[in-house]
């Protein structure tokens, strides 16, 4: 009874290193091949029995087929494979440059995954952490406010996107006088640097400034004080002495100025 034949393999030490080498560098990859091919097994032991019983339960349709094929559909089928032959030739090329662009791809996907491993592992840790169940769970709770919240967001963007146009044009318009303003913001800021001043008190004064100016703006006041004050702006007029202011006195439009200015006096000296 002859022994069965046996092939032996005498490898050097420095072939041995070099297999051992190229093991160590390639332990992450090794590592999760045979992790997936125990996933994979573990899958086909589990879709063992599936598989059985669904050819079990499908032999006859599959006998149906069969026959189906050797029948004229088998034909049918063969010339319409002739017809779109052309079409099929493109597409066969199509898959042969996809096929080559994968294979050129497949370096540059090894290193990536390679170089980006830890940042995947904190990403699978942060996807398993408790908080984004956490936060899933409160949108699913939360999903109608915030369907209505995305439903805002949308009109309030179509209405900017509508009052842009009106908003630039405007901007534009009054450009010159929000440099002005801006100006004289700055130049206020300035004035008032160096000043300790209680902002409170500088709205009332402003305030009073305002009413002051308001009564300033009378028509009445304007129409009383406007020709007394043009007399300044007029030429020297003649000198007046003592005879001419007692005679000035007579004329009745000076008496009502005269009687202007003490009643001015009177209420700043009771004020």
């Amino acid at each position: 009874m002859s022994s069965p034949n046996t092939a032996e393999t005498d490898l050097s030490d420095e072939e041995v290193q070099r297999l051992a080498a190229t093991l160590d560098r390639n332990a992450d990859e090794l590592r999760e091949l045979l992790g997936m091919l125990t996933a994979l097994q573990a899958t086909a032991e589990d879709l063992a029995p599936e598989v059985r019983t669904a050819v079990r339960d499908n032999r006859e349709p599959l006998r149906e087929l069969r026959v189906a094929f050797e029948r004229e559909e088998t034909v049918v089928l063969l010339q319409q494979l002739g017809e779109h032959a052309e079409d099929l030739t493109d597409m066969l090329g199509l898959l042969e440059v996809a096929d080559g662009l994968a294979s050129d791809l497949t370096p540059e996907l090894r290193r990536a995954v390679r170089e980006n491993r830890d940042v995947l592992r904190r990403l699978r840790t942060a996807v398993e952490n408790e908080d984004l169940v956490v936060l899933v769970e409160r949108l699913g709770e939360n999903a109608d406010t915030l369907a209505e919240t995305l439903d805002l967001l949308e009109a309030t963007h179509g209405l900017a996107e509508d009052l842009l146009p009106e908003l630039q044009d405007a901007s534009g318009d009054l450009r010159p006088t929000i440099r002005q303003l801006r100006m004289v913001s700055a130049g206020f800021a300035d004035a008032t640097a160096d000043q300790d001043f209680d902002p409170y008190e500088l709205g009332a004064n402003m305030g009073h400034i305002l009413q002051f100016t308001n009564q300033l703006g009378d028509p009445e006041l304007l129409n009383t004080v406007g020709p007394g004050l043009q007399a300044f702006a007029d030429d020297d007029p003649d000198e007046v002495g003592l005879l001419g202011l007692l005679g000035a006195l007579r004329d009745r439009e000076v008496r009502r100025g005269i009687g202007r200015v003490v009643a001015f006096l009177r209420r700043v000296g009771a004020s």
